[in-house]
C-alpha cells in the first residue's frame, strides 16, 4: 500500500475538508460488493489540493481505495491511499497509538531518502488491518490527523 510521494505543496491551494463517502460514492458500492473484508472510511480528510480524483478495488480479502490529485496520473499525483487486508502481517510502524474503542495502532511519519513516502497509520480490526497514508499535514499535525481519521473509521463501522 505504500506509494512515493512528491510533493504537492506547489499545486496545492488552501486547506479542505473532504467529504470522504461523497467523493467516493461511485466506487463504494462496488468495491464493498466485491470484497468480505469490512470497508472502513473515515468521514473526512484536510487536503491542500485543488482536486480530488478518486479510485478503488475490491478483490475477495482485500479492498483499496485511492485519491490522486489529477485524473489519469500514477504515483506523482498521489494524495491518499486507504485500504483493508484479511491475512498477512499486522500492522506496523515506528510508534504505537492508541485508538478508538481500545485498538492499537501503528504510526509510521513521514520518510524521505532517495524518494518520500507519506505517513501512515495501521490498525487490526474486524479480522483484517487497515491502513491509511496520506498526504496531509506537517511534520508536527500528521500523526494527530491519521489517527482523527483512523478513530472516524473504526467508530462510522463499515461502509457500503
Amino acid at each position: 500500500m505504500l506509494v512515493p510521494l512528491v510533493a504537492g505543496a506547489l499545486l496545492a491551494g488552501p486547506t479542505v475538508q473532504v467529504d470522504l463517502p461523497a467523493l467516493f460514492a461511485e466506487q463504494l458500492p462496488r468495491v464493498a460488493a466485491r470484497t468480505e473484508v469490512p470497508v472502513l472510511l473515515p468521514d473526512r480528510m484536510p487536503s491542500d489540493f485543488d482536486q480530488h480524483v478518486p479510485s478503488g478495488f475490491g478483490a475477495g480479502r482485500d479492498w483499496g481505495l485511492q485519491i490522486a490529485s489529477r485524473p489519469g496520473c500514477a504515483g506523482a499525483c498521489f494524495v491518499a491511499s486507504l485500504g483493508g487486508r484479511r491475512g498477512g502481517p499486522g500492522p506496523f510502524g515506528r510508534r504505537a497509538v492508541r485508538l478508538a474503542n481500545g485498538i492499537a495502532g501503528r504510526f509510521t511519519p513521514l520518510s524521505c531518502g532517495a524518494s518520500c513516502s507519506p505517513p501512515q497509520i495501521q490498525w487490526r480490526t474486524r479480522g483484517a488491518t487497515y491502513a491509511i497514508q496520506a498526504d496531509v499535514g506537517t511534520r508536527r499535525t500528521e500523526r494527530r490527523i491519521l489517527v482523527r481519521m483512523a478513530n472516524s473509521a473504526i467508530r462510522s463501522g463499515p461502509r457500503r
